[in-house]
């Protein structure tokens, strides 16, 4: 029992300090931010940090792995059986539902964990230079890309898109589009008709995607 305790205390403030650590990088950067900042907001000590996880890049390392995972619950969740179904790209309507809601439930992420884009933003704002040295890649990118070339194979996707291009779609869009709802919200008037409403938003970049990646005799 007394074992059981200790284990779950140290999980739990893994969690705390990661929380923390996820805070600090999301508002400032990697390169601003200071361990004793997130020591302090975490509300343990630099030591501890140290020990559970060896050093700032450590520490981002973490990060960057957490968010990882909840994001591949997330999708595994709602895309495990269009992603294991062999025949996903070989059928039109399926292979147009799965990019659909790799769109949407991408969009959807990034609302519900805003700190992940604002990382994500200071990566590429550094040109990844932190992000290529640590000892973690998530393998979005393979699957993705064994996907579309399955689709290609299958006439599904068009003849002039190279397969590699379907997982940078998939990955990067998202983002930009996500920030300008916002602030394109922000600029107009209020009750503007010009505006549309934001499951209308992510509606027309699904028909962005697909229609731009799919064979248009496949739709």
């Amino acid at each position: 029992m007394q074992k059981k305790k200790r284990t779950y205390d140290a999980a739990r403030t893994k969690e705390m300090i990661l929380d923390a650590a996820e805070n600090m990088f999301a508002e400032y950067g990697y390169a601003a931010t200071r361990i004793d900042a997130i020591a302090s907001l975490s509300g343990y000590n630099k030591s501890l940090i140290y020990q559970y996880f060896n050093d700032k890049l450590g520490l981002y390392t973490g990060v960057i792995e957490r968010a990882d995972r909840i994001g591949n619950t997330v999708f595994e969740g709602l895309l495990g059986d269009s992603l294991a179904d062999p025949t996903t790209t070989s059928d039109p309507s399926k292979f147009r539902q799965m990019l659909g809601d790799v769109i949407r439930n991408s969009f959807q992420f990034l609302l519900d964990h805003p700190r992940y884009l604002k990382i994500y933003l200071w990566e590429a704002a550094e040109e990844w230079r932190v992000w290529k040295s640590i000892a973690y890649s998530p393998d979005d990118i393979i699957l993705f890309r064994q996907l579309a070339e399955s689709a290609k194979e299958n006439g599904l996707l068009r003849k002039d898109i190279e397969p590699i291009m379907v997982p940078i779609v998939l990955m990067n869009l998202v983002i930009p589009f996500v920030q300008s709802y916002r602030r394109i919200s922000e600029m107009l008037p209020e009750g503007s008709q010009s505006m549309i409403s934001l499951e209308q938003y992510k509606e027309q970049l699904v028909l962005i995607v697909v229609y731009g990646l799919m064979e248009p005799s496949a739709l």
